[in-house]
């Protein structure tokens, strides 16, 4: 067997093995997106119910709106999210979530689950 042939053997089993790993991590993420559908479904039901309960006991889809649009803005953007600002203990300082140390001390963010 010449060089050539070599290089092409030892290049085709690797395209085999990552090929195979490309597939595994596929099955993987179908797993995850499922159980995330899941999880939007229960939530769109249960979403739903709050909804027509609230209509039930005199609140009208408009005052929810209004509130959705409240709690939106609580972050400062008008954007479909909210993500609410943590109280650092160190120093009383209000930060994002995404933060590891504080901007304001520099100390570091420990975060629980």
């Amino acid at each position: 067997m010449d060089i050539y042939q070599i290089i092409k053997n030892f290049r085709i089993s690797d395209v085999s093995r990552e090929a195979g790993q490309a597939k595994s991590h596929a099955r993987a993420n179908e797993v995850t997106l499922r159980g995330l559908q899941d999880q939007i479904d229960h939530l769109s039901m249960v979403c739903l119910a709050m909804s027509e309960l609230l209509e039930e006991v005199g609140f009208n889809k408009q005052m929810l709106a209004a509130k959705i649009q409240e709690i939106d803005l609580r972050d400062g953007k008008l954007d479909g999210k909210y993500i609410p600002a943590i109280k650092f203990p160190g120093c009383k300082r209000e930060l994002a979530p995404r933060h590891v140390k504080c901007m304001y001390c520099g100390s570091e963010i420990k975060k629980t689950l």
